[in-house]
């Protein structure tokens, strides 16, 4: 009898779980979704090139001065979710410890589907995840359709609906190529992602595909293309930046400075997207000479240490740190804000406050509360981030 109870608790335990789990589903979107079918595939692979295989050289020369110059700057080894995260990525190391640039670069073509992008992209678990269930690949379309809404509605290409009056749920039914094209009308560039994501799973049609982070980078840039002067060179750092989209379209809108501060093995996906995505900027790898003169725009990828070197003397008009603050060890990331403090005057956070378990007995970092740790910032703005719920836009101006 006593088995039994326990058992049926059990069960309406199993069942509220899900429901809520169902829940937190439904409430990721920002608009009626439920019910939308959203055109989307994974995109074909990709066969590399001699022009991929000469990127990969650079790329792992990169990377190796980049791990070789760790040990001089990074006395201690604090554990976070990205060192989980790492042990994750058994094949990628190896062919980074492999150093063989064909390899690596019939690799990268299709990073989307292997370990490389778990953490940032969709990464091989994901992958198959998609590929077996219609069920997981339908709500992630509705995910992304969800975004690209949203993208339309924050930049001021279509009106934003109102759930307590007028019409409701008719945003989501406007095709992923009528929202584009209103897009690119309100921001005043085409939104065609570059054809180099083998293997991601996209809603749209050629050559209008989009992923929910593409979404998310097109606005963040838009966003911070707003903050910035107009008509003048200027010059942004971001701390942890996936594979590089922001800084696809901070260039692409106009931002002519911009460098990537990350760990060295995410340091050789953001080489590689970029490179490849940007052929007429000056891209410069760690331990690279950036004497290109003759490009108007030029892009940094640099581990995370070198900041000591690049900003200095309030030498950076903004810093962006976007969904990594609280997946950082807490030491790390105080850091950061002590670095920021001296790089520049304006600092960009968009980052959840959720504080979900880190995976290693602590709590996700509150990103609001170690800046009040560390002082000497006021807090300029704060409001919802337009694409993702539960997410802070924070701008913060440091003390003179």
């Amino acid at each position: 009898m006593k088995n039994t109870i326990l058992f049926q608790k059990a069960c309406r335990a199993l069942e509220l779980g899900n429901d809520i789990l169902r829940g937190r589903s439904s409430a990721v979107y920002a608009h009626p979704m439920d019910r939308i079918r959203v055109e989307a595939d994974f995109l074909r692979d990709i066969k590399p090139t001699a022009l991929d295989v000469a990127i990969c050289q650079r790329l792992l020369s990169a990377y190796l001065h980049a791990v070789e110059d760790r040990t001089r700057y990074c006395s201690s080894k604090n554990e976070d979710i990205w060192t989980a995260i790492a042990k994750r990525q058994r094949i990628f190391f190896e062919l980074l410890d492999g150093n063989d640039p064909a390899q690596l670069a019939a690799y990268l073509c299709n990073m989307s589907r292997h370990d490389a992008t778990h953490g940032t992209v969709q990464g091989e678990s994901e992958y198959r995840h998609l590929k077996r269930s219609g069920r997981y690949r339908a709500y992630i379309a509705r995910m992304a359709k969800d975004k690209l809404v949203s993208l339309a509605e924050a930049v001021g290409a279509i009106p934003c609906e109102n759930p307590e009056q007028g019409s409701w749920g008719r945003n989501s039914l406007i095709s992923e190529m009528v929202l584009a094209k209103k897009i690119e009308g309100a921001i005043g560039i085409s939104i065609i992602p570059p054809d180099i994501d083998g293997g991601l799973f996209k809603v749209g049609l050629d050559p209008y595909r989009f992923g929910e982070r593409d979404c998310n980078a097109i606005y963040t840039a838009w966003l911070m293309r707003g903050l910035l002067p107009k008509g003048q060179s200027v010059s942004v750092c971001e701390i942890g930046g996936g594979v590089g989209r922001v800084a696809y379209w901070a260039a692409r809108l106009g931002i002519d400075r911009y460098t990537l501060f990350d760990l060295p093995h995410v340091n050789v996906l953001q080489g590689f997207y970029l490179l490849k995505a940007l052929p007429n900027v000056n891209i410069c790898l760690y331990g690279e000479s950036s004497n290109n003169t003759t490009m108007d725009t030029s892009i940094q990828v640099m581990p995370g240490y070198a900041c000591r070197e690049v900003g200095r003397h309030n030498s950076i008009d903004l810093v962006l740190n976007q969904d990594s603050f609280p997946e950082i060890h807490a030491d790390i990331v105080v850091d950061y804000l002590k670095w920021i403090q001296v790089a520049t005057s304006l600092f960009l956070s968009i980052n959840h406050e959720s504080q979900p378990n880190a995976g290693n007995g602590t709590l996700q970092n509150n990103v609001p509360d170690l800046i009040s740790r560390v002082g000497g910032f006021s807090r300029e703005l704060r409001h919802p981030y337009w694409l993702r719920k539960g997410y802070v836009t924070e701008l913060y101006r440091t003390a003179e």
